[in-house]
């Protein structure tokens, strides 16, 4: 099957968001597993783990996956914390939801909060944060 290059650049950039965004959720799943083990509240754990796992989809996103080097870092900076810190949001509000209202397992609530934040970051992350002024 014949691909034009175009296509094949789109395809190209959303495996690598996929494969950023699984790093990237490994690392703050890893983060937030090892803090609930040893005794931090799952809240707080889930926000040390969303701090260091952004700064690691930062740089990935910026430089491999949307190739903007070219895009100015303070003000992608700015717009990829604008993006994450409302996606986190989303986030501790579905954490507190699953757990609390619905009661499901603080160890699966993480993992139900990424069908929502995962499409809305990358869908912000590449019309946004990373776009090259024209």
């Amino acid at each position: 099957m014949y691909l034009n290059s175009e296509l094949k650049f789109k395809l190209l950039q959303l495996i690598r968001f996929i494969f950023v965004g699984f790093s990237n959720t490994l690392i703050s799943l890893i983060v937030y597993y090892v803090l609930v083990y040893i005794g931090v509240n799952y809240l707080i754990s889930n926000v040390v783990g969303y701090i260091i796992s952004s700064i690691w989809g930062y740089f990935l996103s910026k430089i491999w996956v949307f190739s903007a080097k070219k895009v100015s870092v303070k003000e992608s900076l700015i717009k990829f914390y604008i993006t994450y810190g409302s996606s986190f949001l989303l986030n501790v509000c579905l954490m507190f939801i699953w757990v609390n209202i619905f009661e499901i397992s603080k160890l699966v609530a993480p993992i139900l909060t990424l069908f929502f934040t995962i499409p809305y970051n990358f869908i912000l992350s590449k019309f946004w944060v990373f776009k090259l002024k024209d």
